[in-house]
């Protein structure tokens, strides 16, 4: 699992979703404690609004649910099921928003409240706009999970926010088309649907964003946000300016963004992030090497992504400049570590890969 700033081990990730993967196994015919097996998870933690969990509990507790239940579709079911008011108070700001864009870009804002793996991007390109899922998780089964809760949740939210039947232009998938395509055809009727492609997005026509919401209400909302800034600022210690560029950097993987574009998330200027870089002895390319070299080596440790997919997941549109890369960064091929992978695996078995926030000395990128 692909991780920034967040610990496997620290409890972040609210409950309340992994209840509804819990109520999906037992409905069809999973016991509770075989869901639960091996996770730590004690029951009462899904009775409770203030519990959260490890993200390593929700990985094992995903495991088990797709090898008891045995359904390559659950994904869809569950985000089918997942409602509002179970993202809590980013819940309420969502639904207080005064039109679908809003709703967005509160969403990038404070995803974190609800699962801080999860990522996504909103790209506007003239009259088209796709949501795209940016969680890149070298884990098949819970990518392509991921991928299904995403797809049906959006969609959902959408046409609950509006009140109208929303159905997207059309919807792209990062994966092989499987020999069950038509339950996804059916889900989404009247909506094409393209396998294999680069990544999983839902395009909509841009003016779609400006449809206001049923129940719009701005000092509500501006509450909302409120208190979820004030949860936010006390969910985990203060960042330092390199990990705060680091999480910048790994929510957006495959798709790095320009100093500038980071400087203004931060709110402050590109002259004044880089003299603050430099005080601690690094810089922004540096930060971008160390990231890039990290996700390439998790990658090709623990997935069997080709090379040239690997490449494009760090942002890199030619292999071969990816190649001399990885070799500045760590002085070896690419190559030596997906020979290495099977020596890995059995060694972390039980494990997933993460990311940690040091940086190392300067390399330079293509």
């Amino acid at each position: 699992m692909i991780r920034g700033t967040w610990s496997l081990h620290e409890p972040l990730v609210p409950a309340n979703i992994s209840a509804i993967m819990v109520k999906m196994g037992q409905e069809k015919g999973v016991s509770q404690e075989s869901l639960l097996e091996h996770t730590g998870i004690e029951p009462t933690a899904f009775t409770d609004p203030k519990a959260r969990l490890t993200y390593q509990q929700v990985i094992v507790l995903t495991n088990n649910l797709l090898r008891l239940c045995n359904d390559p579709t659950l994904g869809l079911a569950i985000g089918d099921s997942i409602k509002i008011n179970q993202f809590g108070m980013l819940g309420y700001a969502i639904l207080s928003c005064a039109n679908l864009r809003q709703a967005l870009n509160l969403g990038l804002k404070y995803h974190v409240l609800v699962d801080p793996a999860f990522n996504f991007e909103v790209c506007e390109e003239d009259d088209i706009t796709s949501i795209r899922l940016t969680s890149h998780i070298p884990i098949e089964n819970i990518y392509y999970l991921l991928s299904d809760i995403f797809l049906a949740n959006f969609v959902n939210l959408g046409r609950f926010l509006t009140g109208q039947d929303i159905m997207p232009n059309a919807i792209n998938i990062n994966r092989p088309k499987p020999e069950y395509f038509e339950v996804y055809q059916s889900y989404f009727l009247g909506c094409p649907i393209h396998w294999d492609q680069p990544r999983t997005e839902i395009i909509i026509n841009t003016d779609l964003l400006d449809t206001p919401t049923t129940l719009a209400d701005e000092s509500t909302a501006k509450m909302a946000e409120s208190q979820c800034a004030d949860i936010l600022s006390r969910m985990g210690p203060k960042e330092g300016i390199v990990v705060k560029v680091r999480r910048i950097l790994l929510s957006n993987p495959g798709h790095f963004p320009a100093i500038e574009t980071v400087a203004s998330q931060l709110a402050t200027s590109t002259r004044t992030l880089s003299r603050s870089l430099q005080e601690v002895s690094t810089s922004y390319q540096k930060i971008l090497d160390e990231v890039r070299k990290e996700m390439a080596i998790e990658y090709l440790k623990t997935s069997s992504l080709p090379i040239e997919e690997v490449a494009a997941l760090i942002g890199y549109n030619d292999p071969s400049n990816f190649r001399k890369a990885f070799k500045r960064w760590t002085g070896k091929p690419p190559s030596h570590y997906r020979s290495s992978k099977l020596d890995y695996k059995k060694s972390r078995s039980a494990k997933s890969p993460s990311f940690k926030t040091s940086t190392t000395e300067p390399s330079s990128t293509s």
